[in-house]
């Protein structure tokens, strides 16, 4: 089962009851929170206030968008109290900061060393981390990106994907495949060679992107980036995303 929802950074200069009320607009019930633009690292006020809210308005909150990153010395348990403030259960967190072809293989063993212990004060909350699926991490490729989920082998990391685009259509629906056991929900958007573009020119391949997602299992996939960054191309992309779920 796949469910629409929205990544709050999607407005990320909007408050969060103006958020709140577009996602009532568009009548969608998943969310991810940001921290960078809505509810920051060690806000615990704003974060309860948040979760309440959300919860008023009859949304789920799906994850926490931290930006925690491995291998910048970052203590993870500020997110992690803000996520719990939440009632989050899962939160997104980067594989670093290089693209995976320059990490070496000593800074490689440290990030996994790191993202281990992670791991671990992660299970201790009950919240689930989530690697972002982005270029310049080791996420970056659909192979460095699994080896990373095999490495650690943890039940409390698991992974989101994006289309990534760097790599080809078709390089995009193997690496969705290829960890589709390790997915949380997904970031959904559609971009071309210009950049962002209306979500229904994409529905080619978001059908094909679907179609490799386990059918028992629940998904959300949340919208975000979208053209021009106005309500009204997010309403239509909204209206387009769920006519492609019916479809499907």
């Amino acid at each position: 089962m796949i469910i629409p929802g929205m990544v709050s950074a999607t407005f990320k200069d909007r408050s969060i009851d103006d958020v709140l009320a577009v996602m009532g607009r568009a009548d969608l019930h998943a969310i991810e929170w940001s921290e960078n633009h809505h509810i920051k690292a060690g806000d615990i006020a704003t974060a309860r206030e948040t979760a309440a809210k959300t919860a008023d308005k009859g949304i789920d909150i799906v994850g926490y968008g931290s930006y925690y990153r491995l291998g910048e010395g970052m203590d993870i348990r500020t997110s992690l109290d803000t996520a719990s403030a939440m009632g989050c259960t899962q939160m997104r967190i980067w594989a670093g900061a290089k693209a995976s072809a320059e990490v070496s293989e000593e800074l490689r063993s440290d990030l996994v060393q790191e993202l281990c212990q992670a791991a671990e004060i992660a299970g201790s909350y009950g919240i689930i981390l989530n690697l972002e699926w982005h270029k310049n991490t080791l996420t970056d490729t659909n192979e460095s990106g699994l080896e990373l989920l095999r490495q650690v082998d943890d039940p409390w990391v698991r992974t989101l994907w994006q289309p990534t685009q760097a790599l080809s259509f078709n390089e995009r629906a193997r690496g969705l495949e290829m960890i589709a056991p390790y997915l949380s929900y997904l970031h959904v958007y559609y971009w071309d060679e210009s950049g962002r573009r209306p979500f229904s020119e994409g529905l080619e391949h978001w059908r094909r992107y679907f179609s490799v997602l386990d059918p028992a299992s629940v998904y959300p996939a949340l919208l975000e980036f979208v053209k021009d960054n106005t309500e009204e191309q997010f309403l239509m992309d909204v209206k387009a995303l769920k006519e492609l779920i019916e479809e499907i």
